[in-house]
Parts: structure tokens; sequence; C-alpha cells
């Protein structure tokens, strides 16, 4: 499979969990309850595939990176999945309720992705502000989390806006061009 392709499975990917995780989560506790159920974990194996995607377009100069980040999807993909599983029950010793566990997933999902958007930053591989937005989007999804914890919904709605900014236009960026971008030539 050429880098192109593996970029826009990565870029489709990437965009495709925002419908497929928060429409189905909408479908949960209604007549859809099976369908949204089918689609968050669908939503898993999609993110999943990503970071294993991009450990691949990663592995030859940035290994370490794409093993994390690969490992951070992976983290993130399960605890969606149990996040609507309705898992409520003892886990490792702690009573998580679906929230909590969709908590755990986001802030993984922050930390982890921080060594991919290093890569970024020396990789030439998307435009400069889109290389700075993914830490800072990353950052203020760790923060969007922890003021989640507290109860300052405000706060994290407001945090959320700059990650999905990022990877919305991350995963567009992707999907539509497909190949190895190189700043100097614009």
């Amino acid at each position: 499979m050429t880098n192109a392709l593996k970029q826009r499975i990565i870029g489709l990917c990437i965009l495709l969990a925002f419908p497929l995780f928060g429409g189905g989560q909408a479908m949960l506790g209604t007549e859809l309850h099976g369908l949204g159920l089918f689609l968050c974990l669908i939503n898993s194996l999609v993110v999943i595939l990503a970071g294993f995607m991009m450990r691949s377009v990663m592995a030859t100069s940035a290994p370490r990176s794409g093993d994390i980040y690969f490992g951070t999807r992976i983290v993130e993909g399960l605890f969606l999945g149990l996040s609507v599983l309705g898992v409520h029950g003892s886990f490792l010793g702690l009573t998580m309720t679906s929230n909590t566990l969709y908590q755990i997933a986001m802030t993984v999902l922050g930390l982890g992705s921080l060594p991919m958007c290093r890569w970024l930053i020396g990789s030439n591989f998307v435009p400069k502000w889109l290389e700075t937005s993914g830490f800072v989007g990353y950052l203020c999804l760790v923060a969007a989390m922890g003021a989640a914890a507290y109860g300052a919904e405000t706060a994290s709605v407001a945090l959320l806006l700059p990650g999905a900014v990022f990877e919305v236009s991350f995963g567009l960026f992707l999907a539509l061009r497909g190949r190895k971008y190189v700043r100097q030539s614009l």
C-alpha cells in the first residue's frame, strides 16, 4: 500500500470518528440503541486503524513516536468502547462510570498524541500552522478533561474546540491531499 493511500485512510478514519462516536452516542438510550452501540464500537476500530496506519507512515523517521501514537489509539479505542458498553463496575479497584472512561480515553489521546505532533513539526508533513495547532489542540483536550472532571463544563466545552479543529483539519488535509506535503513547495 502506498503512503498516499495510507494517508487518505488515516484522514478518513480521523474524520469518521466524529460522526461514528457522536452519532452513535446520540442514539444510545433511544429506539436506535443497538445501531448507536454498533456505531460507537465501529468508532473504536476506526481510531485504532488510524493509529496503526499512522505508525507505518512514521516508521522510518520516528518509530518510537509512531509506536506511542498507535498505543494511544488502542487505549482510546478500548476505553471509548468500554464507555458505551455502560461499564460501571470495578476496574483495577476503581469504580468507573462511562463518563470517566471517556475522559480517560480523551486524556490518553491528548497526551499520547504529543509525540506525533513533535514528529509533525520536524517532518514537514503538514503546513506549519497545522503542526502547531496539533500541540495546542491536544494540550487543550487534556485540560478540557481535567475541567470536566472538576465540574467546569463550560470551560471544558471551550477547551475541546482547539483539539476538534486540529483533528478535523488534519483529517481533511490527509484525506484530500493524501501525499507527503513539503512546506517549501508553497
